[in-house]
């Protein structure tokens, strides 16, 4: 029973991260004050879920999904969004 839930919290896990992956893949994120909403809120969430985590496959999927998340974040501020704000972009 307790290996059937570890299966079934690994492929949810492995489903999000595979998805996360494909959408923020080198090259395929451009920021967007839509795309950059709430990406704070889900560093949150995944750090949370990474500490609560037993197995270490799990960990691994959750501490690979919150590097994509992180690189997301760096993005959408060096592109001038951040949260649910617009945020002025200097060029100097």
């Amino acid at each position: 029973m307790k290996q059937q839930a570890i299966i079934a919290s690994v492929a949810m896990v492995i489903s999000s991260a595979a998805f996360s992956s494909a959408a923020l893949a080198n090259g395929g994120f451009q920021p967007t004050a839509k795309a950059c909403v709430n990406v704070g809120k889900e560093i949150s969430r995944v750090s949370g879920e990474m500490d609560a985590a037993k197995s270490g496959i799990q960990k691994s999927w959750l501490k690979r999904q919150l590097g994509a998340l992180e690189t997301k974040r760096s993005n959408c501020s060096t592109n001038g969004f951040k949260g649910r704000q617009l945020v002025a972009k200097t060029d100097n």
